[in-house]
């Protein structure tokens, strides 16, 4: 097959008009048509789209950025594999696909990219350049580089006009922000992420991801009602006594739809935008669309799950293409709400000492405060946000306003990353400001060691973080404690959500399980890119709780004792 047209630079292409200049046109725009035009095989088979036409529009999209949150097995892998090669060849933009790991890219150009190559005689002449395991080049000289995230090194000295991240929720974040720097000269600038979620609030379910995009679904008719309608687990499925009883119906009329219908319907499909606010484009799909998954296949990991978390979690991710965690592995709104007690109010006369928490931010500090009740839980006494001003700081503030106001409190302040101004006070407040050294311990029996304060050096705490987090948790569960009714309305503000800052901050960490180099599975609180600050006041708040304050004279409390004569002002 000849393809007639031709690129002059890589904004301005320039069609040699023939016979076949509308065909050249459609090539260009449509990596489909073209694929189909030149027979592609892809995983062995001839490219097609039957079935799957939700697969068009998202191919076909030139948007600067796009993110595709997706079920399993519904062929987007692949398509942004034949998607590649299209802009490769037809529009000559510089690729560069990431793999999570390097050592996965090898097997996946083996298998998925090499055949593609060389069942082709379009793509074999094109790319006889240069054909090695992670390098290939046409002869035009257009690269499209394999590369594995996990490797400093391999983000560069490797720029591009397009950067496809495959499998984005499963990639170390270390070097993920390089990585994008990798477009940074090219007036073309392409990204794209791809992923199957894992959990809430990491990889595309951040909030400057799919939350941030204009949340494209998936709708398609009722071939009884016709209205349309995206299928969702909670809304169309009507759930049996086992896999085989189940029965997805459509949502307004409730006649149910058999597994053919569900692939018929895909040709009837269109995408619409969810989030008409959203700042870049985003598509969401799951397997309730996918034609070769019947329904009692989609729901066996979900009758599996009612026995064992990770089939459950499984389920939420393979098959619904949504992020899951376990009750008990990420702090939820709905946990949150639990906490709130409608006769609890902040502030006020404490009941007793103050237990503080500190964790410093960028340029700012995050303060959590706390008093114990009569059984021991805690209690919301207040939060404070404290950020440097013209001629103050916000150590200075945090001392004016929250610790010189206080009688008896005990604080623990975030050791890192500025160690500064929690030294300064913890010299000058020994044995009640704390500073501490988070870290996961897995040798320490403790969730917090204490040292002995020195003279005039500041007072450390070693804490176990997984211990200090699952602790916490533990309390949420266990009514050991609570927040007042206005909990929601708290923290900074966030139009999007239901919620301001405190409690997204505190639902952002997760626990995971995950095998050490030692081959241990050891237990640790990830957190991915969204701010977790608070979350991290109230664990050092409750770390504060486990020393008993020492009583601190304050100047006025000194000058009443001088003229009373007591012994403690001397």
């Amino acid at each position: 097959m000849k393809l007639t047209l031709h690129l002059k630079t890589p904004e301005t292409p320039r069609l040699i008009l023939s016979n076949s200049s509308n065909m050249s046109i459609k090539h260009l725009a449509r990596p489909d048509a073209w694929a189909l035009d030149l027979a592609l095989k892809v995983d062995g088979r001839d490219f097609s789209l039957e079935g799957r036409e939700y697969i068009k529009q998202v191919i076909r999209d030139t948007s600067p950025k796009l993110v595709v949150k997706k079920a399993a097995q519904t062929a987007f892998t692949i398509s942004f594999l034949v998607r590649s090669f299209h802009w490769i060849t037809m529009r000559h933009w510089h690729h560069l696909y990431l793999l999570p790991l390097k050592q996965g890219a090898i097997p996946f150009v083996q298998k998925r990219l090499d055949p593609m190559i060389s069942g082709s005689e379009y793509l074999s002449a094109q790319f006889s350049s240069v054909d090695n395991r992670l390098h290939k080049q046409t002869v035009d000289a257009i690269s499209l580089l394999i590369r594995g995230v996990n490797i400093e090194s391999e983000m560069q000295e490797t720029p591009a006009d397009v950067i496809v991240f495959d499998e984005y929720d499963r990639m170390a974040t270390d070097f993920l922000e390089d990585a994008k720097h990798r477009v940074d000269g090219s007036r073309i600038k392409r990204l794209t992420f791809l992923s199957t979620p894992t959990v809430p609030g990491h990889g595309l379910d951040a909030d400057d991801e799919w939350w941030a995009s204009d949340m494209h679904k998936w709708f398609v008719p009722c071939p009884y009602c016709g209205r349309f309608q995206t299928f969702l687990f909670e809304e169309n499925v009507k759930i049996g006594d086992d896999k085989y009883d189940c029965v997805l119906e459509c949502s307004y009329c409730h006649h149910a739809i058999s597994d053919q219908q569900r692939t018929n319907l895909n040709a009837e499909g269109k995408w619409e935008a969810t989030n008409l606010e959203g700042f870049f484009r985003g598509y969401h799909i799951n397997q309730f669309n996918s034609p070769t998954m019947l329904l009692h296949e989609i729901m066996e990991s979900y009758f599996a799950g009612q026995r064992d978390a990770k089939r459950m979690k499984s389920f939420y991710n393979q098959s619904l293409g949504e992020p899951y965690t376990s009750p008990g592995d990420q702090i939820s709104t709905q946990l949150l709400d639990k906490c709130r007690d409608q006769n609890h109010h902040l502030g006020g006369i404490p009941n007793g000492p103050v237990y503080i928490g500190i964790d410093v931010g960028h340029d700012d500090l995050y303060v959590k405060a706390d008093t114990l009740g009569r059984n021991g839980e805690r209690l919301m006494y207040g939060i404070w946000r404290f950020q440097d001003i013209p001629g103050k700081t916000a150590w200075e503030m945090l001392e004016e306003q929250v610790l010189m106001k206080l009688g008896t409190w005990m604080a623990v302040c975030d050791a890192h990353p500025d160690k500064r101004g929690a030294q300064a006070l913890s010299v000058k407040y020994p044995r009640n400001f704390w500073m501490g050294f988070e870290k996961d311990r897995p040798e320490q029996e403790d969730v917090a060691k204490f040292d002995k304060p020195e003279r005039g050096e500041p007072s450390k705490v070693i804490i176990d973080r997984t211990l200090a987090f699952d602790s916490v948790i533990h309390q949420m569960s266990t009514g050991g404690y609570v927040l007042p009714p206005e909990a929601r309305e708290l923290g900074e503000q966030m139009p999007r959500r239901d919620y301001n800052g405190f409690y997204s901050h505190m639902i952002q960490m997760v626990r995971v399980e995950e095998e050490d180099l030692r081959g241990r599975i050891v237990a640790s609180w990830k957190k991915n890119k969204n701010a977790d600050h608070w979350h991290h006041a109230d664990m050092f708040s409750y770390i504060a709780t486990m020393k008993r304050p020492a009583m601190i004279v304050t100047s006025n409390i000194s000058k009443a004792l001088q003229k009373a004569g007591s012994p403690v002002a001397a």
